[in-house]
């Protein structure tokens, strides 16, 4: 029953809607009973068109929760949630260092789209320590992630709204089948949202340390992941948004951790807004075209979608490939060039 009644089940919406549904029936038979200018007649009118509104209410909040994945438990909803990675800010204090965070699958809509036998998918609650930025993202686990445990595995990042990669584009079921074919090597996809961009603001949201700090911090701990150099890879494919140019952006000031990128040349815009201090050379460090043109080249392979002439730009070590423009919808061709470039995962 308790399994039945999740928060984001089809049975606990079904059962609201109903309640709901009744509740309005209830109160239109009721209503003209009550209709006299009592003090409690008035009082019943009230009661009754309160509760049905707020059944209503409630049934239409479980609805979008369902569909839009907010809260995916009650534990989730009421902070309760054990299961799901939490890094939170903590003064340093002389004792060992906490174990690594344990993780278990969550019961939303987006993770039992996954058909059984083409890997699993995890969603991390997490809270930056360093950035205070608190998001969910998905997390696709090979099959042969519990087929043998005694393996790492490369990671793609792969930047974007976690309803519209999963659910329209289905990247997890795309992932199992190139997979299954043999022509991409088994590995974890990190699906993360843009919504707090990629850029630390002085004095305002630090996206840049959120996606290359602390959601690698939380993914190395809680998963089997490559650590050698190249092991991470990002792609934002999209022609607008900001996923492409985060994803150029991370690769270029984070060549540490991401060997190699996918992005499309025309997302590659620094994001207007007063995100830099007034500073622009803060703003000039943020623009992958003049990092390019100013900086020393870092040591990594980018895939260029729609390439406008930002390949022509690249100097050794850096490597660039243009693709076409049709390469923004064919999610396997983009995960097919990532694995080419990834670092093998290495055992622990």
């Amino acid at each position: 029953m308790a399994e039945l009644m999740g928060l984001t089940k089809a049975g606990f919406i079904a059962l609201l809607l109903v309640i709901a549904f009744a509740a309005v029936v209830v109160c239109l038979r009721l209503l003209p009973r009550y209709s006299g200018t009592g003090l409690g007649q008035v009082a019943v009118r009230a009661g009754l068109l309160l509760g049905g509104q707020v059944l209503l209410l409630l049934a239409l909040l479980a609805l979008i929760n369902s569909d839009l994945q907010f809260y995916s438990s009650w534990d989730d909803l009421f902070g309760a949630d054990s299961g799901t990675v939490r890094i939170s800010d903590q003064a340093p204090v002389a004792q060992p260092p906490p174990a690594a965070p344990r993780v278990r699958s969550s019961h939303d809509a987006l993770t039992r789209r996954l058909p059984a036998g083409e890997g699993r998918l995890r969603v991390l609650r997490l809270r930056g320590s360093r950035s205070g930025i608190v998001t969910r993202t998905y997390v696709y686990l090979p099959p042969q992630y519990t087929q043998d445990r005694s393996q790492r595995f490369p990671v793609v990042l792969f930047l974007g709204s976690p309803r519209d990669v999963i659910r329209r584009r289905r990247l997890p079921e795309l992932a199992a089948r190139e997979i299954a074919a043999g022509r991409l090597r088994p590995v974890v996809i990190v699906i993360a949202p843009t919504g707090h961009g990629c850029v630390d603001a002085p004095g305002g949201e630090q996206g840049e340390t959120f996606l290359s700090e602390d959601l690698p911090t939380a993914v190395d701990a809680a998963y089997r992941v490559g650590t050698a150099p190249g092991s991470w890879s990002v792609a934002g494919p999209g022609l607008r948004g900001p996923a492409g140019y985060c994803a150029a952006l991370l690769a270029m000031r984070h060549s540490d951790r991401f060997g190699s990128a996918v992005f499309a040349a025309p997302s590659l815009t620094p994001p207007p807004g007063r995100l830099y201090g007034g500073s622009r050379s803060i703003r000039d460090e943020y623009d992958p075209r003049w990092r390019l043109r100013y900086r020393p080249p870092p040591p990594i392979s980018v895939g260029v979608i729609a390439d406008d002439g930002f390949s022509a730009g690249v100097r050794p070590p850096m490597r660039a490939e243009p693709l076409p423009a049709t390469a923004t919808q064919d999610l396997p061709a983009i995960l097919r060039w990532l694995g080419t470039h990834l670092t093998p995962g290495n055992r622990p």
